[in-house]
């Protein structure tokens, strides 16, 4: 009874949104801990993306750390 009746409340577009927004902050800001923490696995994503991408390998690996940080929690040698 209760679900259904937090369910069947209106909710705008912008009011998800800004919800998203506010979950995004921590995730965010826990994967640049966990990528200042962990800056070996940076180094190894930016070594393979070198070749590909000589320009921003850098930037591209520390996003995909920030990015896959809970990935990378499970299977570290997945990325």
């Amino acid at each position: 009874m209760r679900l259904q009746r937090l369910l069947s409340r209106k909710v705008s577009v912008e009011a998800m949104l800004e919800f998203g927004m506010w979950l995004a902050i921590p995730y965010i800001l826990i994967g640049i801990g966990w990528s200042f923490m962990h800056a070996d696995y940076v180094g190894q994503l930016e070594s393979a993306l070198i070749l590909r991408l000589p320009a921003g390998a850098n930037l591209v690996a520390f996003g995909f750390t920030i990015a896959l940080w809970p990935l990378l929690l499970i299977a570290p040698t997945a990325c």
